[in-house]
């Protein structure tokens, strides 16, 4: 869109106004830097085990068979012990359970709880945060049980030193070897739907375990993350200033895990590269786990059954593998700065999608 929110055809590749402009076109090969990718990648794009598997061959043989070639894994009954009890749990089990453990709550104005968003054309794009604050897990009960249409909540993303205190595994199991080293943070996930995360990567390799309910990521393969367009951009948040009314301030940090694809609805005239992308979706069930390497750009949708909740764990370590360091230097060399205005007289190349849901 243009400054004056009128519709209009812009059809150069936004892919022009990035750090290597030329690099998409001019011979290079991504697929042959990173490894002949295609022979390692099974039917169905992405590794399927059995907790009976990793119990018999190890943790390593995880790590040798997914993060150090880069490619995701489902190990379905990872966390069926954890999952057949927390698959029952109504509202009032998980009062009676956890009711009095504090978490970290986000409060979002619909339910994509991240967005990107062209201010004006000197302004540049900005990231919207979702309200996010401390409270007990009483609260936000009461807050689901509200039911207003006006605003999404979900426990998303909250940091816990000690899940213990939930009756949850402080590593994933079977995997403790892998992922204890190099721990940077374990976090609990908690949500109704809809509930969606918008595309974007993390920096850290990841062990997620569905405990109850279920989610599908969509994925891009990071040896192809140009077609989605990386880009940096200002962070702004929003802040509930009552309930289902909210006002956004700016947040003093640049962020870069959010591109400009919407991959739920792709603009391939906006972004003709993006034809050229791996994308794959996974159903992660209720006791499996998810095995997913850095950079792996993920949109995540959370399922439930009426009454019931969608919740999850996810351990996030550094595995240093060399294909991590390998898409960490491409990432951090190859990116459009949306934080910059848009020459005179022309459109901003980091505006809003004509195709957005």
């Amino acid at each position: 869109r243009a400054s004056s929110g009128t519709m209009q055809a812009y059809k150069v590749d936004a892919w022009s106004f990035s750090t290597h402009p030329t690099m998409a076109g001019d011979g290079f090969n991504w697929t042959q830097l990173s490894m002949s990718r295609a022979g390692n990648f099974p039917p169905g794009g992405y590794k399927q085990y059995t907790a009976e598997q990793v119990r018999e061959k190890g943790a390593m043989w995880v790590w040798h068979t997914t993060f150090a070639r880069s490619i995701p894994a489902v190990i379905t009954g990872l966390a069926q012990e954890l999952s057949d009890e927390l698959s029952t749990w109504d509202v009032d089990t998980m009062r009676r359970k956890w009711g009095q453990k504090d978490v970290m709550v986000a409060f979002s104005p619909d339910k994509y709880f991240q967005r990107g968003w062209l201010i004006d054309n000197k302004t540049g794009r900005r990231l919207r945060a979702p309200h996010r604050q401390r409270m007990l897990v009483d609260s936000y009960l009461d807050e689901v049980l509200a039911g207003r249409q006006d605003e999404h909540i979900a426990v998303q993303q909250s940091p816990h030193r000690d899940l213990s205190e939930f009756g949850l595994p402080n590593s994933p199991p079977l995997l403790e070897d892998l992922v204890k080293p190099t721990l940077q943070a374990t976090n609990l996930w908690v949500a109704t739907p809809p509930k969606t995360s918008v595309l974007h990567y993390d920096w850290q390799d990841s062990v997620l375990l569905q405990l109850s309910g279920s989610k599908r990521f969509t994925v891009i393969d990071p040896a192809r993350l140009h077609t989605a367009y990386p880009c940096v951009m200002q962070m702004e948040s929003y802040v509930r200033v009552a309930p289902g009314v909210f006002e956004t301030r700016i947040v003093d940090r640049e962020i870069d895990n959010f591109p400009l694809v919407n991959v739920s609805h792709p603009d391939f005239e906006r972004f003709p590269l993006f034809k050229d992308a791996h994308v794959m979706t996974i159903d992660v069930p209720a006791g499996a786990a998810l095995i997913l390497p850095a950079y792996w750009y993920h949109q995540v949708e959370s399922f439930a059954e009426p009454g019931k909740f969608s919740v999850a764990l996810n351990y996030w370590f550094q595995g240093h593998s060399l294909a991590t360091r390998l898409y960490r230097t491409l990432r951090e060399n190859v990116f459009l700065n949306c934080t910059l205005p848009a020459m005179p007289g022309e459109l901003h190349p980091c505006r809003d999608s004509r195709l957005r849901d």
